[in-house]
């Protein structure tokens, strides 16, 4: 059913979604970029933790002891017992406030808060690239919503086709100069022309359906397509494609900043083995009743600590650190190689669909007269239904194949600016040597 007017209005007024508001709303509402600042604020929680062994740790303490007898010890003056003197309560409650403060821990502190300060930057690199792939989704369903509703007018002008050429034979028809076949023929076209608008019409919800999954909200309804008639022109591309991936692609950064966080944290174990130092205060009042006023005192000391065997736990963690520091370094070295394969994959596809416009638009320009010529010559009686049937038949194609040339050229350079890893860059205006 074709919209009503009120319909036609309400939607001229509706914004225009052009592919930077589509990517905006993405960042936004997309899901998976909404779980991606979650890790992010995991990474910085563990960051936090790690540094807090850094920080002194202070201490509330709140204690009830009692013992079957007198807590009362001999005295002995001159060799010989002189008596006794207790040496604290039999029912004793106390209040202490403790400070503790790590001195020294061999670099195990240091080292594991660089572990996890590198972490949280691979984090970051990481959901960069989360969000550029989301970038590429939204501008790939962008395109194919473009793409479909391009194909739907074509579908439309061909069917508007049909119906002149319907009227046409009618007309020739009740005139006694073309035979019943040939009309039932052209209305056999004008049906085709109709299930395949239907068609059209439907790869259009399904492609609204599919940038509506990418970005993370409904948008149908409230947002019109922008108009999109010009053709794609060849833009620049960087000098080094390939460099520039290396240099700019997330993931890159990510591997580097795990392979560093693992050696960290493989020093930070190791440190382990080393003394570690404390300094401890305590502050306290101790009484046999509650709350304890009676005894009053404080103390200080310093504790060193220094694990001679923890069955290899710590040696372990090293190790494990180490392997894991490696098996980051094997895989960066891995992605250099996809990289370099995907960049030169897309370049070889933005190129060929670049060159198939010229070849499309000259293509649908030839379709068109020839489309012209044969109704021309239908209506001066020097042409065939077939002719004009084949006519419109070659026309219809040549327009889609150029509306698919156009299109496969526009996502062909986004996806040669994801594999290069300026995708968010670009959107965002920001210059790219």
């Amino acid at each position: 059913m074709m919209p009503g007017k009120a319909e036609t209005l309400k939607a001229e007024n509706l914004p225009v979604l052009g592919l930077e508001e589509a990517v905006r709303q993405a960042r936004m509402n997309n899901p998976v970029i909404i779980a991606g600042k979650s890790r992010i604020h995991q990474a910085e929680a563990q960051l936090d933790q790690a540094s807090a062994s850094a920080l002194p740790q202070l201490a509330l303490s709140l204690l009830y002891q009692t013992s079957d007898k007198d807590p009362i010890q001999p005295v002995y003056i001159g060799g010989k017992q002189a008596g006794y003197s207790r040496a604290g309560f039999k029912t004793t409650w106390k209040a202490a406030l403790t400070l503790s403060h790590l001195l020294y821990s061999g670099g195990t502190v240091h080292h594991s808060v660089e572990s996890k300060k590198l972490a949280l930057r691979g984090v970051m690199a990481s959901e960069e690239r989360t969000v550029q792939s989301v970038e590429w989704a939204v501008t790939f369903s962008w395109y194919d919503l473009l793409r479909a509703r391009r194909k739907l007018e074509v579908a439309e002008e061909t069917l508007a086709l049909a119906h002149e050429h319907l009227a046409q034979v009618d007309a020739l028809y009740r005139s006694g100069v073309v035979a019943k076949n040939e009309v039932l023929r052209v209305r056999v076209s004008v049906s085709e022309a109709e299930l395949n608008r239907i068609q059209a019409l439907n790869a259009v919800d399904v492609a609204w359906k599919g940038l509506e999954r990418s970005v993370g909200i409904s948008l149908r309804g409230a947002w019109n397509l922008p108009a999109d008639e010009n053709y794609p022109k060849a833009e620049p591309l960087p000098e080094l494609p390939l460099e520039t991936g290396l240099s700019s692609r997330p993931e890159m950064k990510a591997l580097k900043y795990a392979m560093k966080a693992s050696l960290s944290a493989a020093r930070a174990a190791r440190g382990q083995y080393s003394p570690q130092v404390y300094l401890r205060g305590e502050v306290l009042r101790a009484d046999e009743e509650f709350f304890p006023s009676e005894m009053d005192d404080w103390k200080v000391s310093i504790v060193a600590e220094w694990t001679f065997f923890d069955g290899g736990k710590a040696a372990a963690r090293a190790r494990e650190a180490d392997a894991a520091a490696e098996e980051f370094r094997s895989r960066a070295e891995d992605l250099k190689r996809q990289i370099g394969l995907e960049i030169s994959v897309a370049q070889l596809n933005y190129e060929s669909a670049l060159r198939s416009i010229d070849v499309g638009r000259a293509m649908a320009a030839a379709a068109e007269e020839d489309h012209r010529m044969a109704m021309k010559r239908y209506a001066a009686g020097v042409g065939t239904n077939i002719d004009v049937l084949d006519a419109a038949v070659a026309l219809t194609n040549s327009r889609n194949r150029l509306a698919e040339s156009i299109y496969d050229t526009r996502k062909a350079r986004a996806e040669l600016d994801w594999a290069m890893g300026i995708t968010g860059k670009k959107l965002s205006g920001e210059a790219v040597k």
